[in-house]
């Protein structure tokens, strides 16, 4: 499966103008044309963080779907903010997990290779249990049925862990981020509410290129 890359589409003239940006192709927002350059410029922000430089993505008309989603994980460790005491000592990595997606998890491993956010090394592990999940910082569940989804989200109880997912109404089932692939681009679904409620703190930053949803964390509305 692939991707076209969202970065090259971020800062397009707007036709008739040297200065004003088209809207992100594929991104709901704001309807106003400063909104939408605010939105555009936030989303660069954000995606040129990517561990691909932007000369990697105009050269590569297309983006593995994996590497994507990989990046966004990386990223996310950088726009959240867990509980002072989620770490038992200063030099603990910030741990990305994947379970139920062998594939992105071998993918994020290669991503995240050697690099930090906010100051911490993160790493990368690919899970296989429910309880393992307690351990990791962002946790990936990458299985795409309502069963196994709504089991690793129970498993987690109360555990500070950013719960990311990749099946329709994931938010609903009291996930907090869901990555929603689409012809164009990977957009972000958000449910800032669930996050808070174990402790998380997400930038506004990231809540302004995503598509803010509220669902309870049970997927009571």
């Amino acid at each position: 499966m692939r991707l076209v890359p969202v970065l090259p589409m971020l800062m397009r003239p707007h036709p008739g103008s040297g200065t004003r940006r088209a809207p992100i192709a594929g991104l709901p927002g704001l309807r106003t044309p400063q909104s939408t350059i605010r939105r555009s410029v936030l989303c660069a922000v954000l995606l040129t963080a990517c561990c691909l430089a932007r000369s990697a993505w105009a050269q590569a008309p297309q983006a593995d779907e994996e590497h994507v989603k990989a990046t966004y994980l990386y990223n996310f460790a950088k726009f959240v903010e867990w509980p002072p005491d989620t770490w038992s000592a200063s030099d603990r990595p910030t741990l990305i997990c994947a379970l139920g997606d062998d594939r992105l998890a071998e993918v994020l491993q290669q991503v995240v290779l050697g690099k930090q956010a906010n100051g911490r090394q993160v790493e990368a592990r690919r899970i296989s249990s429910f309880q393992e999940g307690k351990s990791c910082q962002i946790l990936l569940i990458g299985f795409h049925d309502k069963e196994h989804v709504v089991q690793a989200l129970r498993g987690l109880e109360d555990a500070s862990v950013l719960t990311v997912g990749q099946m329709d109404r994931f938010t609903d089932l009291g996930g907090m981020i869901n990555l929603v692939r689409t012809d164009r681009a990977m957009e972000l679904e958000i449910n800032p509410k669930t996050a808070e409620a174990v402790g998380l703190k997400i930038s506004s930053r990231l809540l302004a290129v995503a598509r803010v949803v509220a669902a309870g964390r049970n997927g009571n509305q």
